[in-house]
């Protein structure tokens, strides 16, 4: 099935782009893989729900920081994502696996979105929540994950980039 998204991260590298933001786009098309949403009441049970709903609070325009608290409610089996989604338009946004399945708990909680199951979702990155908390130490706010670990891997792979 084609990518609206990956289609326009293409559309990105037929720019007059630096060679590090060519080989981003290049290197983040390469791990992108669209997947499919569920029903948050798909793999959690009504206790977990309730707890979602009424401890984490999912909120408007916060989806870094509902899928990393998602996370740290339930480490042994969330993993916090990072990528895209198609909604009206392509937007970087943050959702989580649980098992092999994905929810997306600001647009299910936060927004209510009665066509929650028909936007396309791309993941670049997927994480645990030891990894989340590095990175969420070393710069101080939520989100930005893959980017973090990407500058990384350049940082210790300088070469990759030429």
């Amino acid at each position: 099935m084609e990518s609206v998204i990956i289609e326009e991260m293409r559309a990105f590298m037929r720019l007059d782009l630096n060679p590090r933001q060519k080989q981003y786009f290049a290197d983040t098309i390469a791990v992108a893989k669209r997947v499919d949403i569920v029903r948050a009441a798909d793999v959690f049970n009504d206790y977990e729900l309730e707890i979602i709903r009424d401890i984490l609070k999912p909120q408007p325009q916060q989806c870094y920081r509902n899928a990393h608290l998602l996370c740290q409610l339930f480490p042994e089996r969330v993993r916090y994502c990072e990528g895209k989604t198609f909604a009206f338009i392509p937007i970087e946004h943050a959702f989580n696996r649980v098992g092999d399945k994905y929810v997306d708990i600001t647009f299910e909680f936060a927004l209510q979105d009665a066509e929650l199951l028909e936007h396309e979702y791309v993941v670049f990155g997927e994480y645990d929540l030891r990894t989340l908390e590095r990175i969420t130490r070393k710069t101080g706010y939520y989100g930005d994950i893959y980017r973090n670990i990407y500058i990384e891997r350049v940082k210790v792979t300088p070469d990759a980039m030429k």
